[in-house]
């Protein structure tokens, strides 16, 4: 099997991904890796955080020279200062205030994610790109990539890392803010493995150091295929 190219973090590519930061780049360049064996069809974009991922969506859309043809977002659900059970809702005013004009938004963020056409009334519907929108971890719940990652460790080592680090924080060791909690047992996992150096969160997948990550992100993958089409063959 051939291995993995170079990860372009800044790629203007027709079919590109927008995400928050370059662990979230690499990370979801190193899972289509996994699940295909090869690279990804689209570019990946790290904008820097989540408000630049929708800034860039809005100049992007009113663009005269769109360079896209498809372009899919990847937003974390965790709006700082918003309630858990509403930061769907909070993240779907966000897109609703950027383009709302451009594309037929839902009154509820679907489960399976988000995948619109322009709309049609539009007389510039024909240089607007299919737009798709993930909210991580799965659509419905306050959380970041590392709760996707979460439901791909084993219940034995979720719990006793999860433990581990609660107890920590309790102790005054640890410093982490309590909406990171699934960041903080993610990297003490990766920090528990041989060699406890892996930093960035593409490497540790690459490594296969989540053992259910396939199932686990089955959805996420196929909601990328479904907005950018279907993946190389995988390598043999």
């Amino acid at each position: 099997m051939a291995e993995p190219g170079k990860v372009d973090s800044k790629s203007e590519s027709e079919l590109l991904l927008l995400v928050e930061g370059v662990n979230d780049c690499h990370a979801v360049f190193q899972l289509m890796w996994l699940v295909y064996g090869a690279d990804p069809v689209f570019g990946i974009h790290e904008c820097g955080s989540d408000d630049k991922v929708l800034e860039s969506l809005a100049a992007r859309i009113v663009s005269t020279t769109p360079m896209q043809k498809v372009l899919g977002l990847v937003l974390d659900a965790d709006i700082e200062g918003s309630h858990p059970d509403q930061v769907i809702q909070s993240r779907l005013d966000q897109l609703v205030a950027r383009a709302g004009t451009y594309y037929p938004l839902p009154a509820v963020f679907p489960e399976q994610g988000l995948i619109l056409e322009p709309l049609g009334s539009r007389p510039d519907a024909d240089r607007l790109p299919r737009l798709g929108v993930w909210l991580m971890p799965n659509n419905k719940a306050y959380g970041m990539f590392e709760d996707l990652l979460m439901g791909s460790l084993s219940d034995q080592v979720a719990a006793y890392t999860t433990a581990v680090v609660k107890q920590a924080k309790a102790d005054g060791v640890a410093r982490f803010k309590d909406v990171h909690l699934s960041k903080a047992v993610i990297r003490t996992y990766m920090a528990w493995q041989d060699p406890p150096d892996v930093q960035y969160l593409g490497l540790a997948i690459k490594k296969r150091a989540f053992a259910n990550i396939e199932s686990e992100c089955g959805q996420f993958v196929q909601w990328l295929q479904q907005l950018f089409g279907q993946p190389a063959a995988k390598a043999v």
